[in-house]
């Protein structure tokens, strides 16, 4: 039995499923309603008959405004009347940090259909993919309010470079759709009415990948941006191996090679099959 969602309407197209996130007025992203987009992607990643999820925005002109201040206000309160002890403890007792991406070996795809700022951008930058409608920005303000951005900063490091986050994030400035995409904070800026047909057109193109080699992939990426070269190359060489042991892509190699390795006519067959 799934969870009743409280701040998502979800919604599946064949082997999609699309959370859309609702908090009105201001879309403001709270503990709970973190808590519960993590129950949704662990039953998402548990279904085997989903293959792609899909995060948006139920309020019409806003995705997610940011992480609610006033909740960060109460912590801080209580936190200034702490030692540097018991803050310590606070930290040891909180779960291990990880991107949205890393709790799933399914694509996730954030389609910003509204502006986003602060945690509601560290959210986006959590998924695997980000299309933004041109009408929308993103941006992390935190240190206009004294404060860095709580989680964001290795994942955008990793989307965009050293010197860019350090430059988007000392200046807490708006970066809006067209230079999102140009330096890899978002896959693809689309004219508002676009978004969500380039969006899911992706998503099935995905979803109509192999799941093992999607998933081993994925996989493979996502580890190897955390170790070293060397280390990388013999992951990347391990999960290649098995990978191919796997009927899908045995399959798939023989009918590629039975076709002269021609990946037009291999891609014709696969749709005939389909058909």
């Amino acid at each position: 039995m799934g969870i009743e969602p409280r701040f998502y309407v979800v919604e599946k197209e064949g082997p999609i499923i699309i959370w859309k996130f609702s908090n009105p007025p201001k879309n403001l992203a709270t503990i709970e309603t973190g808590e519960e987009l993590g129950q949704l992607v662990e039953e998402f990643d548990k279904d085997d008959e989903l293959r792609v999820g899909i995060l948006t925005s139920a309020v019409p002109g806003m995705f997610i405004q940011h992480f609610d201040v006033s909740s960060i206000l109460d912590w801080a309160e209580g936190l200034s009347q702490a030692s540097d002890e018991e803050v310590e403890q606070q930290l040891a007792m909180l779960p291990e940090p990880s991107i949205l991406g890393n709790r799933t070996s399914k694509p996730i795809i954030c389609a910003i259909n509204g502006p986003v700022e602060g945690g509601g951008c560290e959210l986006a930058m959590s998924c695997d993919f980000r299309f933004i409608s041109k009408d929308a920005f993103m941006g992390q303000p935190e240190v206009t309010a004294g404060f860095p951005p709580g989680y964001g900063i290795p994942r955008m490091i990793q989307l965009i470079g050293l010197g860019r986050t350090l430059e988007l994030c000392l200046t807490g400035r708006r970066v809006y759709p067209e230079e999102a995409e140009q330096i890899g904070l978002a896959t693809k800026a689309c004219a508002p009415e676009e978004l969500m047909p380039a969006v899911m057109a992706f998503a099935q193109s995905l979803a109509a990948k192999p799941k093992v080699g999607l998933d081993l992939t994925k996989k493979t990426v996502y580890e190897c941006a955390d170790l070293t070269l060397h280390q990388g190359l013999v992951l990347n060489r391990k999960t290649f191996f098995e990978s191919i042991r796997s009927e899908d892509a045995l399959n798939l190699m023989r009918l590629y090679v039975s076709v002269g390795q021609d990946r037009e006519k291999l891609a014709a067959m696969l749709l005939e099959q389909e058909n």
